[in-house]
């Protein structure tokens, strides 16, 4: 009779809970739990825990560990897309959006400063993005290619595939971004990891790339 009981008890530790906080705080928790330790290192229960939920709130309110992690980088991610879309909107010509859109960059990972980690984790195993986080990559680098290739028609832009073109443009920040954290120690300089100068750096850079007139002064030396 205990033992019947128990099953149907409403707060045993392995009913799960059908409340959005508790989903909330898996999402908050799996986030932290698989930027620190990776997918495969992050175990159900220090993420349950961490949330202060019984270990099947994973599996009733995503399915799966599996799942949870597809969300998290999802979230993690989608702001990312917002920030390039308004970049494009506030801006005239196609380098000032591009440039845009490396700030955006730039400003998503300093307020997210776990992103950078949870998806070259990835990388790193030689996986592909989840299939939602696929299509917001895929969505970014197709808006910015596709500044690209507007700046070339206009002749502002340098010859070059526009994506590989795009690549290059976000390696500057994902790059910083990575390198940031260690930076001071490896220089002994806190003022080369300073977030703005780094960010004015790498638009200089990417215009003086980018510009039509470089690649006409390339081509005839």
């Amino acid at each position: 009779m205990e033992a019947a009981s128990a099953a149907h008890d409403p707060v045993s530790s392995e009913t799960p809970t059908a409340s959005p906080d508790t989903r909330d705080a898996l999402l908050h928790s799996g986030r932290a739990v698989f930027a620190e330790r990776g997918f495969d290192g992050a175990s159900v229960r220090a993420i349950t825990d961490a949330a202060d939920a019984n270990l099947g709130a994973i599996t009733y309110h995503f399915g799966s560990k599996e799942a949870l992690y597809v969300e998290v980088l999802r979230t993690a991610i989608a702001p990312m897309r917002d920030r390039v879309y308004e970049a494009t909107a506030a801006h005239r010509t196609p380098i000032d959006r591009i440039a845009g859109i490396m700030r955006a960059f730039f400003e998503h990972m300093r307020d997210n400063p776990d992103v950078p980690r949870l998806m070259l984790q990835r990388i790193a195993a030689g996986q592909p993005p989840p299939g939602p986080v696929a299509d917001i990559v895929r969505d970014v680098l197709r808006t910015l290619a596709g500044e690209i290739a507007a700046g070339q028609r206009a002749g502002q832009i340098r010859e070059g595939h526009p994506v590989r073109l795009a690549l290059s443009v976000v390696a500057q920040p994902i790059y910083m971004s990575l390198i940031r954290p260690i930076l001071t120690a490896i220089t002994r300089n806190p003022d080369l990891a300073e977030l703005g100068a780094l960010m004015d750096q790498a638009e200089a850079i990417v215009r003086a790339g980018l510009r039509a007139d470089d690649a006409g002064e390339e081509a005839r030396s």
